[in-house]
C-alpha cells in the first residue's frame, strides 16, 4: 500500500508504462493477504493515476477531472496513450526537446520618414468647395423653361387625379373597360 500511495511519475519515462506500474501495484494489493485482501476500487486507482501524472501533464489531468465521467483503468491508460503519442508527434514537429525558440515581430517604421509639421504651428485642414451645377431644361409638369417641376404653379394644388378619357365613338376604354 505504501508503494502505491508514494508512487510519483517522472517526466523522462513513458506515462503509459508508469500507469501500468501503478495498476500492477493496485492488483498486487488484492493478492497481498488471503485473510483480508485489500481491493482498491477501479475508480480510486484511476483517480490515483490521474493525480500522479507528472507536472507537464497538469493541464491534461485537470481536463480529465472536468469530464465528470468514470474511467475504467484500461480506458484511462488508452487515453493517456493517445495523449502521449500526440505529444511525441508535437515534439518531433518542433525539433529538439528543450531547445529554445522565439518569434520575431518587426514593426514597420515607414511613418518615421514622413515630415511632421512643427508643433507650434496648427495643422492645416484641407477643405474642398464644390460648385453647384446650374440646372438646365424644362419643367416636367408643364414644359416651361422658366421653372422646374418642384416650383411649378400647376403642381401646387396636388388635387389632380389620373383619369382615363375614352375616345368618342369608342365602344370600350383602355384595357377593355367600358367608356366613361
Amino acid at each position: 500500500m505504501e508503494q502505491f500511495l508514494e508512487y510519483r511519475m517522472v517526466e523522462d519515462r513513458s506515462v503509459v508504462e508508469q500507469a501500468h506500474e501503478i495498476h500492477t501495484l493496485a492488483k498486487d494489493l488484492k493478492n497481498c493477504t488471503k485473510e483480508s485482501p485489500c481491493v482498491l476500487p477501479n475508480k480510486f486507482v484511476a483517480e490515483g493515476i490521474i493525480s500522479k501524472l507528472p507536472p507537464s501533464w497538469r493541464d491534461f489531468a485537470t481536463s480529465l477531472k472536468h469530464k465528470r465521467q468514470e474511467f475504467t483503468i484500461d480506458g484511462l491508460i488508452g487515453t493517456l496513450d493517445v495523449e502521449e503519442k500526440a505529444r511525441a508527434k508535437d515534439i518531433r514537429g518542433k525539433g529538439v526537446v528543450g531547445a529554445s525558440s522565439a518569434n520575431l515581430v518587426q514593426k514597420n517604421n515607414s511613418h518615421k520618414n514622413k515630415k511632421k509639421p512643427p508643433q507650434n504651428q496648427p495643422k492645416t485642414k484641407k477643405t474642398t468647395t464644390f460648385k453647384k451645377k446650374k440646372k438646365t431644361g424644362a419643367c416636367y409638369v408643364c414644359g416651361s423653361t422658366d421653372h422646374f417641376a418642384a416650383k411649378c404653379p400647376n403642381r401646387k394644388g396636388n388635387d389632380s387625379a389620373n383619369m382615363v378619357i375614352s375616345e368618342p365613338g369608342g365602344t370600350s376604354g383602355p384595357a377593355g373597360l367600358p367608356p366613361c
